[in-house]
């Protein structure tokens, strides 16, 4: 039987694709491809930290003496975690091996989600306002809602305000995914210090390899929910977490790297404007260009190529972009390039009729700021309808009162782990998977 391999490389939402492969990384803002020099017009490493000499010290260190095996129970984790905490101003932290791994240890949970860009969360209910996210942590049994606060397919944040207050008033726990560790905040810390929301938020997960570079994810939260999820994940190995924490060090030192991060973004925002380029509601570093056509993203990725610069974009058919991200190293005599090979192709190649003229300076956000989003053209704020969902109520089968009830948000995460860990090392794989699907069925049937 043959496979569909088409399907399993566009996922449910499109895919990111790059237009080179990347031999060498001599610096944060030229790559090395196929012989040739790219200027780099998209990245993750934002601040050119992963190519920082001290990231790279750091990282040849901790492979001399951890050796390059993730190696359990180091006591460079319990260092890496107290250090986060301090730097970040938390009052615990925890790190992991996968960000969304961590909604797996909480199967009890019934919860709702805002997420966008590539990131799915399947059993959950899927909200895009905050008026939905009302009308679903209103339904019996919900008790948290996961929001991604930093949308990087469009480069704005989300109503996270807006979400907290809902969570609010209708006592459920937040969890936020929090992309902007590093570049957002007074200190780096991520959207929710640039919107000073730390005390309203339950877990913040902060994920590695975009700006810090790194494996995994930072979750804060209170120390005593953070070690009732302890040793249920394993942590990245020494030398990841070495290069991320001189990463978090030296972005927490050195705000000038920021702000100019903000200036190459700003400066690059105001040029493609100038130029008819439509760049949406994007309020960040993560600037996304609207084509809204396949074909034609694909046919710019190929032309910026051709002539040296190193670009990424989203394909997903009507609303593709080009993704840049150039990072604070970037000179200013390399963005005069990069825009003047966009002003060279827009005559060339077609550039889509901007919904929005505007081309005032942009209010990005940066600290002090609390910029959101920007007015944007009609299609970026449009859903499609596979992406849209309608909240459909869920028949609840009366259960009677237990004392679980009255558990605390500590206490009923302890007993999940547990619980799971207990089966998983108790009861035989066969048994464990016969037990899932009747589960499963069992959920399926009293959802129709």
């Amino acid at each position: 039987m043959s496979t569909d391999t088409t399907a399993l490389q566009r996922g449910p939402r499109g895919h990111l694709a790059s237009n080179a492969r990347i031999d060498a990384v001599p610096s944060a803002s030229e790559y090395e491809s196929d012989g040739a020099r790219l200027l780099v017009a998209s990245t993750d490493d934002v601040l050119g930290l992963g190519s920082d000499p001290r990231v790279r010290e750091a990282m040849a260190a901790a492979a001399r003496k951890y050796g390059l095996g993730r190696t359990g129970g180091t006591r460079a984790q319990l260092e890496f975690e107290a250090r986060v905490a301090s730097l970040l101003g938390a009052p615990g932290a925890l790190v992991v091996n996968h960000d969304m791994a961590l909604f797996g240890l909480l199967p009890t949970w019934r919860m709702a989600s805002h997420v966008r860009a590539s990131r799915t969360l399947g059993d959950t209910v899927h909200v895009s306002t905050p008026e939905d996210a009302d009308a679903a942590l209103g339904q019996p049994g919900l008790v948290a809602l996961v929001l991604e606060a930093v949308h990087l397919l469009e480069g704005d944040l989300e109503l996270t305000p807006r979400y907290a207050e809902v969570c609010q008033r209708r006592h459920a726990s937040l969890l936020v995914i929090d992309d902007g560790l590093g570049v957002l905040g007074p200190h780096g810390g991520g959207a929710i210090e640039h919107l000073s929301l730390q005390a309203q938020v339950t877990l913040r997960i902060l994920p590695l390899g975009l700006a810090i570079p790194g494996a995994g994810a930072i979750v804060l939260g209170d120390p005593e929910l953070l070690e009732a999820l302890r040793g249920a994940l394993p942590a990245p190995g020494p030398v990841s977490l070495a290069a991320s924490l001189k990463a978090l060090e030296i972005a927490a030192a050195e705000a000038p790297r920021r702000a100019r991060l903000f200036d190459v973004a700003q400066k690059l925002m105001l040029g493609l404007r100038a130029r008819g380029f439509d760049t949406g509601p994007c309020v960040t570093p993560w600037i996304p260009v609207w084509l809204g056509d396949e074909a034609l993203c694909t046919q710019w990725l190929a032309a910026l190529a051709g002539l040296g610069i190193f670009c990424r974009g989203w394909l997903a058919g009507p609303r593709s972009r080009l993704m840049l991200s150039a990072p604070a190293t970037t000179t200013d005599a390399q963005l005069v390039q990069l825009l003047e090979v966009f002003d060279r192709l827009s005559r060339k190649l077609q550039v889509p009729e901007p919904g929005s003229m505007l081309k005032e300076p942009p209010t990005l956000a940066r600290p002090g700021s609390y910029a959101m989003a920007a007015p944007a053209a009609l299609h970026w704020t449009t859903v499609d309808l596979p992406e849209r969902r309608p909240l459909e109520p869920e028949v609840i089968v009366p259960v009677p009162p237990s004392s679980d009830e009255n558990l605390s948000l500590k206490a009923r995460v302890y007993d999940a782990v547990e619980t799971m860990t207990w089966r998983a090392t108790s009861v035989g794989s066969t048994q464990l998977r016969r037990s899932a699907e009747a589960l499963r069925a069992l959920v399926d049937k009293r959802r129709k």
